[in-house]
């Protein structure tokens, strides 16, 4: 029996029965499904196939040119090597356009599961409503993959819609189930600094995105854009700094100097009555310092050229990026070799790069901000310049207080010093030490900051701070100086501190501190006597020395942000000295604090805060050394008493220098003591051998 023919089957000689016309429309498709995808920069496929949309702007083809800012950013997506974008811009300017046009890049020449990110589940439905939509509808190879859009395609929701090859998914970031949902190859994360700290109990919601590039490691990309909120807690401004931090550089029109536009540079006049002569705005050249007309302007911002700046280490030296290739990248002064990775470009571009608003109108703004307090500046310094807010003026960047080291060494005092101070934090594996130098005119110095690493529920890191209590350091005159006065913080771990400082009784200079949150002075008084388990006051117990914290903060943050004076010229009343060899860390430390000012019910209240991702243990071993400083009087220091230490000291160089050469060697320290718990209170008891 002979099987029928299924209808869906063809024959042999159907395909000549084909139409002509049908015959070269399957040719021109089997051609085209054989070709593959052209090799384009995100600007070319903007350029060549994108619509805009009416709904934001006003319509038309996109031209990069328009926006020459915008090109650095679209040119990263495809640059070899670059696997993170991180872009910090000021409001109306790039950034949602930037995502848009890596969305119909990839939906379009290099189909992939895509997932952008938006704060809350609403923001992402307004994206796609708003932004995806019109971009589809209007741009004809996008609408072209999509189709027409049917209300029962379930893979073509509001939030999802699949294309051949991928799909694109819309989410809010405070859903950890649609961020962990599905593996991803881009990753297109908007808005970042609005984010929630925490998606869930799941912890960052980028972190949690980015989790899901693992599948596509080797060619994955993640974007990141929001323009910057407050300095230490914006996520952009940390993402910013983790990148190579790429600048936008323009040729001055007059001198062709090549800068990088700064607000500080942009200078108007004022009338006797405070206000702003707006017709006087400029920008001003770094190079010669002549003034740009608004055309000038325009005309430098066709020319721009994106560079790295972010600080290397290359030939054993520390530079800061001065010589650039023809593609931005940072080259080392010495081996000329490229020094900073562009795995991760991060962008900077503030509304100085923005041709359709001119100077005089943001200078405008600025007036207009300074009158309406300090939110409005911040909204302006955020959405305008493209920079973070620093919510207290005392609290200076670290590099600044970094970039003005003095010529000393770590461990030695210079001439200025007149007595040495020492505050130490405990943690919980380790005590931290910081040894200050106290002078005149208010003046103090970094003299060492050490870490003593141990449990502190354990004998051995308390005998080597005992140790350390026993050395001197070499001042510059030759004198062997001892610190004065030793803090040590006691709110952490109570009866450890207290047992040490019982144990080291005899020196009489050793003291258990209470940090107190007070701007009235450095040093509060004697505070209460400690007590027992059940709060009796013990008859031996230890009285702790008050400190006020935020007073010592609030003084040093001020104080960091001195400038150093010219050669030849004195140092500032209450200069802060720091050794030449001090690191980055340390110097980070010791401003990794600010001053935040919240209204809660509404009162108006202060405190200081640490910047997201720094310790403070230098900054704190600081306020308690201060603190001991003002104990002893530092605060009201005659000329008289200070002339006194500097004869202590000149007296007691010459000894020094005279026993160095024919003193018989120096006895061995006596072994350290052994500590061990003792009696219900848990305290440390100090055991003689």
């Amino acid at each position: 029996m002979s099987s029928s023919t299924s209808k869906n089957s063809v024959s042999p000689n159907s395909t000549s029965r084909m139409q002509p016309s049908q015959i070269e429309r399957l040719r021109l498709g089997w051609r085209r499904g054989l070709t593959p995808p052209p090799r384009m920069t995100v600007v070319d496929w903007a350029e060549r196939f994108r619509r805009l949309s009416k709904e934001s702007s006003n319509g038309g083809r996109f031209r990069v040119s328009r926006v020459e800012v915008a090109r650095g950013p679209m040119m990263a997506v495809t640059e070899p090597g670059v696997r993170k974008i991180t872009l910090m811009a000021c409001t109306q300017l790039l950034k949602t356009t930037f995502i848009e046009n890596v969305l119909g890049y990839f939906i379009h020449l290099d189909p992939c599961p895509i997932l952008v990110v938006q704060p809350k589940d609403g923001a992402a439905d307004t994206f796609s409503k708003d932004r995806l939509a019109p971009m589809i509808r209007d741009t004809k190879v996008l609408r072209r993959i999509f189709g027409a859009a049917k209300s029962r395609d379930s893979g073509n929701t509001l939030t999802h819609k699949q294309f051949p090859g991928g799909h694109v998914t819309m989410v809010g970031a405070n859903s950890p189930t649609n961020l962990a949902m599905r593996p991803i190859r881009v990753l297109l994360c908007d808005e970042v600094d609005k984010y929630p700290l925490s998606a869930g109990n799941e912890g960052p919601p980028v972190q949690i995105a980015e989790e899901r590039l693992a599948e596509f490691e080797a060619n994955s990309l993640s974007v990141e854009a929001c323009s910057p909120t407050i300095a230490g807690r914006s996520a952009i401004e940390k993402s910013y700094e983790e990148g190579d931090q790429r600048r936008a550089y323009v040729a001055c029109p007059h001198c062709q100097h090549r800068q990088a536009m700064e607000w500080e540079n942009v200078q108007w006049d004022k009338t006797e009555s405070g206000r702003f002569r707006l017709e006087t705005v400029a920008y001003h050249c770094t190079g010669c310092g002549t003034a740009w007309s608004e055309a000038e302007r325009l005309v430098a911002l066709r020319d721009i050229q994106w560079r790295q700046t972010k600080e290397f280490e290359c030939c054993g030296v520390r530079q800061t990026p001065d010589r650039w290739n023809s593609e931005g990248r940072a080259l080392c002064s010495a081996c000329g070799g490229q020094a900073v990775s562009n795995e991760h470009a991060s962008f900077q571009a503030s509304k100085l790069y923005a041709p359709k608003q001119s100077l005089r109108s943001l200078v405008r703004k600025w007036e207009v901000a300074c009158r309406a307090g300090v939110n409005a500046k911040k909204a302006f310094w955020n959405t305008q310049l493209a920079r973070c807010w620093r919510e207290a003026e005392e609290a200076p960047e670290w590099q600044d207080v970094y970039a003005r080291k003095d010529s000393y060494r770590d461990h030695r005092v210079p001439h200025g010093v007149l007595m040495l101070q020492a505050g130490a934090d405990v943690q919980a594996d380790r005590v931290e030490v910081g040894v200050w130098g106290f002078g005149r005119n208010r003046e103090r110095w970094l003299i060492e900051h050490r870490v003593l690493p141990g449990r502190t529920n354990q004998p051995e890191v308390w005998s080597a701070l005992a140790d350390m209590m026993d050395e001197t350091w070499l001042h510059e005159s030759g004198a062997e100086l001892s610190v004065d006065q030793w803090g040590i913080d006691s709110g952490g771990f109570t009866a450890e501190v207290y047992a040490f400082v019982r144990s080291q009784a005899g020196r009489g200079n050793v003291h258990a501190v209470d940090g107190q949150d007070s701007y009235g002075a450095a040093y509060l008084g004697v505070g209460a006597q400690d007590t027992n388990e059940k709060g009796k006051k013990l008859r031996r117990g230890l009285k702790t020395i008050k400190i006020g914290v935020s007073f010592c903060k609030q003084e040093i943050m001020a104080q960091l942000a001195l400038r150093r004076p010219e050669a030849g010229r004195p140092f500032p009343p209450g200069f802060v000295h720091l050794p030449a060899d001090v690191t980055e860390d340390v110097v980070k430390q010791l401003t990794s604090e600010e001053l935040t000012t919240k209204t809660v019910r509404g009162r108006t209240r202060r405190s200081w805060e640490t910047i997201e991702g720094r310790r403070n243990e230098v900054l704190d071993c600081a306020n308690y050394a201060r603190g001991m400083a003002a104990m002893r009087g530092w605060d009201a220091m005659r000329e008289r008493r200070f002339a006194d230490l500097e004869a202590q000291i000149r007296d007691s160089a010459p000894t020094a220098l005279t026993q160095a050469a024919d003193a018989p060697p120096p006895r061995p320290p006596p072994p350290p003591p052994v500590m061990r718990r003792t009696g219900r209170s848990g305290y440390m008891a100090r055991i003689g051998r």
